[in-house]
């Protein structure tokens, strides 16, 4: 300062001042002629007092100042002083008449370089970071066709129009609760964190958009404050943020479940098309459709397949009885040649023995009594083993599922899971049933069922 501080100080001890007068005149003094400015420095020992008041030593390469600064003027920063932070301050240079204490009383602080509300971004940013807030593990998938979408924003604003036009024309049943809140000025944030808490409680809501529509960094500085992070944070439903243009980036956007660019981006992202849904909709009902056929082709052409290799039981049994009349047949002929060849040796041995006659008709008795016994024995064996292919003929006969539907009864089968149904707990409604007769098959359709 350029200017010399008039201190007129009275001589001699009859004009002595006390402490608190010399103290009161170099206050004066300094008020008067010093005043009010801007000063450039590097912040050290700051702390925060009990009451609020904030307390800091300004300081550069050759001096230092100390700083106060109120409890109304401190609530008004939108960053926080750090020690080490360089800064431009507004105050009026005075003194602490009780310590007679240089100071200066300070009404602003600005950051040098970046702006106050860049720092207080990134300061918050980096503090709710660190807490967890914006980690991606708790963040929610949205709902795919909300009923009930909540909006958090200005009454009047451009955003909440473009809001409101694209959900109900992308589907017009979409119930939407409107809680108006302030997106900028005084008491903004206080008003959108109470607006989302207050759509936890209604709990109508399944998704909730929060936002506004372009503006500066000033404009969408409710977004960056902290109560608005933490009403995001608590928020049981979840929490798309639209704030701004796409550039635009906010503390809401890193806490939401999920960010949109603009308000119209977020209700596209909310709510699905109702025609484009329909679209998707017939589609798949195509593809589920030519897929069951393909699979129910499947299952027919194995049937058919299975059909062709079964056997009826019927063919197995009249196939033995045949083989075992070939078998007697085959014993027969064996026991008839046998014993023509016995008949063919004793006449050789008639015709070379002399007086063979009491020993032949011996023989020959011996070979009738053996001939009608084989044969006796050969014929029961044969009729034995006929009965018994026929019991066993009968019984397997019995025992054929065929044959149970040629009392009436069937098979059934689920169509869905292809098993035998058993238990008609296990058939829903409308399913679909391949019934087995004893000629032919049936298809039909679960109308209703008894357990």
């Amino acid at each position: 300062m350029e200017e010399q501080l008039d201190l007129t100080l009275a001589q001699g001890p009859t004009g002595a001042l006390t402490v608190t007068q010399l103290v009161r005149l170099v206050r004066e003094t300094l008020e008067r002629d010093v005043g009010e400015h801007w000063v450039i420095g590097e912040i050290s020992n700051a702390r925060l007092a009990p009451s609020n008041h904030f307390y800091f030593t300004l300081k550069d390469a050759d001096g230092a100042i100390n700083v106060v600064m109120f409890r109304s003027a401190y609530s008004r920063l939108r960053f926080k002083p750090q020690d080490g932070m360089e800064v431009v301050v507004r105050g009026r240079v005075s003194v602490y008449e009780t310590r007679g204490a240089l100071q200066l009383y300070a009404d602003e602080i600005e950051p040098r370089g970046a702006g106050a509300l860049q720092v207080a971004f990134e300061q918050l940013k980096k503090r709710l970071e660190a807490e967890g807030l914006f980690d991606t593990a708790r963040k929610r998938a949205l709902p795919f066709l909300p009923r009930t979408v909540g909006v958090v924003t200005a009454r009047r604003g451009a955003g909440l129009r473009d809001v409101l036009r694209v959900l109900l024309d992308r589907f017009p049943n979409l119930h939407v609760i409107i809680r108006p809140a302030k997106v900028q000025g005084i008491g903004a944030a206080a008003e959108i964190a109470q607006a989302i808490e207050d759509l936890n409680r209604d709990a109508r809501a399944e998704v909730i958009i929060v936002g506004r529509g372009g503006g500066s960094l000033e404009d969408l500085w409710a977004f960056n404050e902290e109560p608005v992070a933490r009403a995001i944070y608590r928020s049981r439903i979840p929490v798309v943020s639209a704030v701004g243009h796409e550039v635009d980036y906010t503390i809401a956007d890193f806490v939401a479940d999920l960010r949109a660019p603009t308000p119209t981006a977020a209700a596209h992202i909310v709510v699905p098309s109702r025609d484009e849904l329909h679209v998707r909709i017939e589609n798949l009902r195509a593809s589920l459709a030519l897929g069951a056929e393909r699979e129910l082709e499947g299952w027919r052409e194995t049937v058919r397949h299975l059909a062709q290799r079964v056997r009826h039981p019927k063919s197995l049994i009249d196939g033995a009885r045949q083989r075992v009349d070939d078998a007697a047949a085959t014993l027969s002929d064996v026991i008839g040649a046998r014993i023509a060849g016995v008949r063919t040796t004793l006449r050789e041995l008639g015709l070379t023995m002399k007086s063979p006659a009491p020993a032949v008709r011996e023989m020959k008795m011996t070979l009738a009594h053996l001939a009608a016994t084989l044969g006796a024995r050969g014929l029961a064996a044969v009729e034995q083993r006929r009965k018994r292919f026929a019991e066993l003929g009968a019984r397997l006969d019995s025992l054929s599922p065929l044959k149970v539907l040629e009392r009436g009864y069937a098979v059934v089968l689920n169509a869905r899971e292809r098993r035998a149904v058993v238990d008609a707990s296990t058939v829903e409604v409308g399913d679909e049933l391949d019934v087995r007769l004893h000629r032919g098959r049936l298809k039909a359709r679960t109308i209703a069922r008894e357990v």
